[in-house]
């Protein structure tokens, strides 16, 4: 069968003798969220990293992984901003038409890859990206882990610095590791699980390509959104549970900032399950269902979407923990820069999570500062 495809003039099609079936497209619409999401998570990331050196009361353990997760968030940003720059710089603000059929979108065809194609450029990308958005899910992990266990068990042996020490060594170690060990898989595919930037590629073999995925990328990610909601959810019920039995809201209750923190796991949700979503509907569906008129659109609103939501976390963190914070959002307008002192900021670390409150007096006005 022959398919045709209506053509414009400047639209980048993949060289071939026939056209073929489009699944995947990159156009204007891609690149302008993936660039914007990219620049407001850079400045997101900047507003973390000021307000937890210049708001003494925020300068806590919790705070402190927040900030290691924003990191991670900002290398991201980074990285996908220059994977928009490469891709306008290659392909101009052309349309990308591409085949995911029977890993016939592989990039290693040197047909249509165009000479200027700063592959060294994209390999490099990609290496930072697939790494720093596998040390969001660990450190997404670690801050639901430290919480739960603070709130629920009531033990502090996740605030530890021994416990720091793991997991700086589990967060940025598995991440460097694994993706060193498939460098010669890294570089330009827009089918699987990628937008404007570059990642994975196929390299036609899908069954290696799946195993790569789920080794680098959506083998952790699931799992992190699993065990991250369930510790969420279980805190969230053991509080309201624990505010019902009290008969008073004003005790053993989170400040109403700090419930933000209990929101990092339907952040993290809301911005990247739609690039799973794309990749198990691209390499797991049959050719005739991926042709499907239905089936286009949706992975048209599903890469769209994810366009916007790779690059988004450090920004909505931001919102989360800066602007909906009263006490750093007090801060940030009145320009109180006031360097943090080493003690407050070892006093902070140690408060407990929950507020210990005796009728309506507080033990100490300070605990209310606590995650």
């Amino acid at each position: 069968m022959d398919y045709k495809t209506n053509t414009t003039p400047g639209d980048f099609f993949m060289i071939s003798d026939k056209a073929k079936p489009v699944t995947s497209r990159i156009a204007t619409p891609e690149i302008v969220l993936t660039g914007t999401s990219s620049v407001l998570s850079i400045i997101g990331a900047f507003i973390i990293f000021a307000t937890y050196r210049f708001v003494p009361k925020q300068y806590n353990f919790t705070r402190k992984l927040l900030v290691y997760l924003t990191i991670a968030d900002f290398i991201t940003a980074v990285g996908n901003l220059v994977g928009v720059s490469r891709y306008v710089y290659v392909y101009g603000a052309n349309t990308h038409d591409q085949d995911c059929t029977n890993g016939t979108g592989s990039t290693d065809d040197k047909d249509y890859i165009p000479d200027n194609s700063l592959q060294d450029l994209c390999r490099i990308q990609s290496f930072f990206t697939t790494a720093s958005n596998l040390s969001s899910f660990l450190w997404t992990f670690v801050i639901a882990l430290h919480i739960w266990a603070t709130v629920i068990l009531k033990i502090t042996v996740t605030s530890r610095r021994i416990a720091h020490v793991i997991y700086h060594v589990l967060c940025w170690g598995i991440p460097i590791v694994i993706v060193s060990t498939m460098v010669s898989h890294l570089g330009e595919d827009y089918c699987y699980g990628t937008g404007v930037w570059c990642g994975l590629k196929s390299n036609g073999d899908m069954t290696e390509l799946r195993r790569l995925m789920f080794l680098a990328d959506v083998g952790w990610q699931l799992p992190s959104y699993v065990i991250s909601c369930f510790f969420y959810m279980h805190i969230i019920f053991y509080l309201f549970l624990h505010k019902r039995s009290l008969q008073d809201e004003s005790q053993d209750q989170l400040r109403k900032e700090d419930r933000n923190y209990l929101l990092v796991w339907f952040v993290l949700y809301a911005l990247k399950l739609w690039g799973v979503i794309r990749f198990f509907l691209t390499a797991y569906l049959p050719d005739d269902m991926l042709q499907r008129t239905l089936t286009k659109k949706w992975l048209e609103v599903l890469l769209i979407v994810q366009s916007y939501g790779a690059s988004g976390q450090a920004f909505w963190n931001c919102v989360l923990f800066c602007f909906c914070d009263a006490t750093v959002r007090c801060k940030m307008w009145r320009c109180n820069k006031v360097p943090v002192q080493a003690e407050a900021a070892e006093a902070s670390e140690n408060m407990p999570l929950l507020l210990e409150l005796h009728g309506n007096h507080r033990k100490d006005m300070t605990k209310q500062y606590i995650i």
